[in-house]
């Protein structure tokens, strides 16, 4: 098993392609990110390269994916920081101010297929998107719709949309987008 910190910057670098955003998200210094990842990779035998201006892994660790399950387990316990993949959404109403336990950041790409792979890969925990571009056919997501007029919704592993911290976010989100709706 490997800490919160160690991970945290492995795939904090995977989901926001920026090790000044992990820094100042995750609160870690540049130089414990780049040590940290190394570790990290060594520890599960893989390596993390920066393919054109995208970071990924170079293998599948299948001891990786545990430990994301694990680490995923301890957000929703309380024991770290969730974490919401906004996509064009950073700077919207929805999210200001934040919701309380969530990080809410982005990938500077903005691509929709790589918050996807975040979240099913367990580095997010859920993912705010355009309702259009919802992967309606995967069988393990569930699609919450949060306000059809703005064509938005969220996006959770089907296993964890019942859980109190999802349906927080929800609710929290719901009820800041009437509001806006009635601002309007």
């Amino acid at each position: 098993m490997v800490s919160l910190d160690l991970l945290s910057s492995f795939d904090g670098m995977i989901w926001l392609q920026s090790g000044k955003k992990v820094g100042e998200i995750f609160e870690q210094h540049q130089t414990t990110i780049s040590r940290n990842k190394k570790k990290c990779a060594q520890i599960f035998g893989i390596k993390l390269q920066k393919i054109g201006n995208h970071w990924q892994p170079k293998e599948d660790s299948l001891l990786l994916q545990l430990e994301r399950m694990v680490h995923q387990m301890a957000r929703l316990q309380g024991k770290s920081s969730l974490r919401l993949d906004a996509n064009r959404w950073l700077d919207h109403s929805l999210l200001n101010p934040p919701p309380s336990e969530w990080i809410v950041s982005s990938t500077k790409n903005f691509s929709d297929s790589h918050s996807l792979e975040c979240l099913e890969q367990r580095i997010v925990d859920a993912w705010l998107c355009p309702l259009r571009d919802l992967p309606v056919e995967a069988n393990h997501l569930i699609e919450i719709e949060l306000s059809s007029k703005e064509d938005i919704g969220v996006v959770v592993l089907q296993e964890y949309a019942n859980h109190q911290c999802i349906l927080n976010l929800i609710s929290m989100l719901k009820q800041t987008s009437s509001a806006e709706q009635i601002k309007q």
